[in-house]
C-alpha cells in the first residue's frame, strides 16, 4: 500500500446485494476491500495520465486476483 495514513471508505449497499458481491469476492480468492481499493488506485492513476473518461475495473479476469 502506501506509508501515508490510512483511513476508512464506506458506502452504503442493501445487505443482499453486499453478501452477494462478498461471495463473489472470496469465490474468486479475493475480497472487496482490495479490490474496491485496487480500482479506485487504478481510477487515480488514469486521472493522472489524462484519461477522458477513466472507469472503474474490477480485474478479475486478468488474473491478479488474490495478489
Amino acid at each position: 500500500m502506501t506509508s501515508e495514513k490510512i483511513c476508512v471508505v464506506s458506502f452504503k449497499l442493501d445487505e443482499k446485494n453486499k453478501r452477494r458481491f462478498d461471495a463473489a469476492m472470496r469465490a474468486n480468492g479475493t475480497t472487496v476491500s482490495k479490490q474496491l481499493r485496487d480500482a479506485v488506485h487504478a481510477y487515480l492513476k488514469e486521472v493522472d495520465e489524462g484519461v477522458e473518461h477513466p472507469q472503474f475495473r474490477l480485474g478479475l479476469d486478468d488474473g491478479s486476483v488474490g495478489e
